[in-house]
């Protein structure tokens, strides 16, 4: 596809990264479609709520944009010189960009067809899968968020609520089962996108920390003040995660996951976070795929994993099994607590082999020693 036929194909799906301001395109044609009962959404209310902190997510769903298409560029960049290697300078750049991106409020309007193209690269199918997942995710935190929604249970049903409109569009909505973590590391082109751009990886992997943190604030206290003080440290302990210092002041070096970062999220509805969890890894074979330099055509590679993810039978974990995975790399490793800073790891074991029932320090390519 031609970069004239990206961009015309981001403009054709117009909200792809648009914040969410009322029901989009894509959930105006899933109401016409079926029959929801015509359940409001409460993403505005993040919005209402949170303005900082709403505004950082947009930020962060616009850089991963930015990632997309840029990776997509060097791609075909490292594939056309055959040796490889990534070019250089690009990572340096593109960190510097995303950052700057990130760190600073109000950016994200400057950015918005830029990063609707980056999204489009991947396909229209591919776009819209991560662009419903990402109002899925503001529409559980705009639940959570509600002042008026503060029996456990009365959110437990208004989240099993969002699940079933996320639903009504299956072609684009993962399974809220989980997927088995072997998925990241077994596939062709595995490991392609940590190895050769290893912090671009750990900014990623900063961003889903985030997301997932911030839930735990706001599930946790019903005061309006507290909350606010919890988004608060949670967004500049995601700021520190930046600095290139020493833990926790560094990227994760393992992929956040819901189980090891919010369990208020898991005990309100463990469907959500397998939802949420599911985008971050289908995200991150993207990634993989974009950045290899052996892949013959990304585009059908793409398209392929994007139908494994969106199968429901497709290397599915059970919930016993995905938590403890989780649990198995390391709190520590996937960025921290939420409110309560990490030093040091809790396990006995360092990197990637912390999953490993006997030990010994094994560390993947990329990751900090």
């Amino acid at each position: 596809m031609s970069k004239s036929a990206h961009v015309t194909l981001a403009l054709l799906l117009g909200t792809v990264l648009a914040p969410f301001t009322g029901p989009s395109l894509m959930a105006q044609s899933a109401a016409e479609s079926k029959s929801t009962d015509a359940m409001e959404s409460h993403a505005p209310i993040l919005e209402r709520e949170y303005p900082e902190f709403y505004d950082l997510v947009i930020r962060l769903e616009r850089a991963q944009g930015l990632l997309f298409g840029g990776l997509m560029e060097e791609g075909e960049t490292v594939r056309e010189n055959g040796d490889g290697l990534p070019t250089f300078e690009f990572e340096f750049d593109m960190i510097d960009r995303l950052t700057m991106l990130t760190t600073e409020p109000g950016r994200a309007e400057h950015v918005a067809e830029e990063a609707a193209a980056g999204y489009a690269v991947l396909g229209e199918k591919a776009a819209e899968v991560i662009a419903w997942g990402n109002e899925f995710y503001r529409e559980v935190m705009g639940i959570v968020a509600d002042p008026d929604i503060t029996a456990f249970q009365e959110r437990r049903a208004a989240v099993q609520q969002a699940i079933q409109r996320y639903q009504t569009r299956p072609d684009i909505a993962l399974p809220m089962q989980p997927k088995d973590m072997d998925i990241l590391y077994d596939h062709p082109y595995a490991l392609q996108f940590r190895g050769g751009y290893a912090d671009l990886d750990g900014f990623i992997w900063a961003g889903y920390w985030l997301k997932l943190a911030a839930s735990e604030p706001i599930i946790d206290y019903p005061e309006q003040t507290v909350r606010q003080a919890g988004i608060d440290t949670v967004t500049n302990r995601y700021y520190d995660k930046l600095s290139y210092g020493e833990p926790p002041q560094f990227f994760p070096s393992e992929i956040p996951l819901a189980p090891a970062i919010t369990p208020g999220l898991i005990f309100m509805s463990p469907e959500a976070a397998m939802i949420m969890d599911n985008l971050s890894f289908m995200q991150e074979v993207f990634f993989d795929i974009m950045s290899s330099p052996d892949v013959p055509d990304v585009h059908a590679a793409l398209d392929e994993a994007l139908e494994q993810f969106l199968d429901p039978t497709y290397r599915v974990s059970t919930r016993d099994d995905w938590e403890i995975m989780a649990l198995q790399h390391g709190i520590f490793f996937q960025g921290g607590y939420p409110l309560a800073v990490m030093t040091e790891s809790e396990l006995n074991v360092d990197g990637h082999a912390a999953h490993f029932g006997g030990g010994g320090p094994v560390i993947v390519p990329g990751m900090p020693g």
